[in-house]
């Protein structure tokens, strides 16, 4: 099909101060073909009346809401399946669209199951802050195993073919479900990248990605422990994937880090091979030479950040 209806699945939870910004951005699409599925998770605030307003007035916009919170991961299963397109395309509540955004995307996805692209930050105030989602370029051929603890599939960006998602599913109670899409879509060879902007990604004062911009690396903040324990829920997700398939022999290095208590000799084995796979665990970072010392010193920090997290959380559990 050449024009296929694309389902815009939006999921809103207290999102009144941004989402008219956000609805009128994908009203201005160049690509045409679309309906927009909107599910909100038992909003507080006047999130409720801006949608209904426009579902009023757009008879493509379709408007549901919950009868008990679901928490993002369920929501976004649910507005996807209550989708009628053969592409889906996930949208947050807050972003800015470009307006050939679904027109790019979906000229792209070709032969895939999943395309996803990047973008750039702003903050409140819609004003660039000088970054982008994704500051190196993006390889063409996707490893799984360059997902396990690096996601740099996010769910704003992605068009993918719905009977792709079907496989996906269930998402994960816990976890992200992007990443989640992101991983058994590399695994799958189903994933691609469309290396241009495609959205303003809005960064929140006591969002993850702001402190992650503003904040110092070398802190142990509370953004390291949230990023500890969410990766280490992701790594047990993937690892019982990965086991059913038997193919678990790469992921153990990475659950004795996050789970594990080894000793002396095991940890330092376990060091080693985060350095020799540096380029492939960290994609996100400048690419290294095998016996760079900056590699060695960022494998350092890495780890002992890790390790520090690990020891908090266990003593406040």
């Amino acid at each position: 099909m050449e024009n296929p209806l694309i389902s815009i699945v939006m999921c809103t939870y207290n999102g009144e101060k941004y989402l008219r910004t956000q609805i009128e951005s994908v009203l201005t699409q160049t690509y045409t073909n679309f309906e927009i599925i909107i599910v909100d998770d038992l909003s507080s605030d006047h999130t409720i009346d801006i949608i209904e307003e426009y579902a009023n007035q757009y008879q493509f916009i379709h408007f549901y809401k919950n009868e008990k919170n679901l928490g993002f991961n369920k929501n976004f299963e649910k507005a996807i399946r209550l989708g009628k397109g053969d592409l889906i395309a996930i949208c947050d509540q807050d972003d800015v669209w470009y307006s050939n955004k679904l027109e790019r995307l979906q000229l792209e996805i070709a032969k895939k199951g999943v395309i996803f692209s990047n973008s750039r930050l702003i903050n409140e105030k819609g004003e660039p802050v000088g970054k982008l989602l994704l500051e190196h370029p993006m390889t063409e051929k996707f490893d799984y195993k360059s997902i396990l603890i690096n996601n740099y599939v996010t769910g704003h960006t992605i068009l993918a073919k719905r009977v792709f998602l079907e496989k996906t599913f269930p998402f994960p109670e816990h976890g992200y479900y992007d990443w989640w899409i992101g991983f058994l879509s590399s695994y799958y060879n189903e994933l691609g990248y469309l290396n241009e902007i495609t959205t303003d990604y809005r960064v929140h004062r006591n969002s993850v990605v702001h402190q992650e911009v503003f904040l110092s690396d070398s802190d142990l903040s509370a953004l390291a422990i949230v990023d500890y324990k969410s990766t280490k829920n992701q790594l047990q997700y993937f690892y019982n994937f990965l086991k059913q398939k038997g193919e678990e022999s790469f992921i153990n290095h990475l659950m004795d880090l996050y789970l594990g208590d080894k000793g002396f000799f095991d940890s330092a084995l376990n060091f080693i091979f985060f350095f020799n796979h540096y380029n492939i665990l960290f994609p996100l970072q400048k690419r290294r030479k095998f016996l760079s010392k900056g590699k060695f010193l960022f494998i350092k920090e890495y780890w002992n950040k890790i390790n520090k997290c690990k020891q908090k959380t266990a003593n406040i559990n």
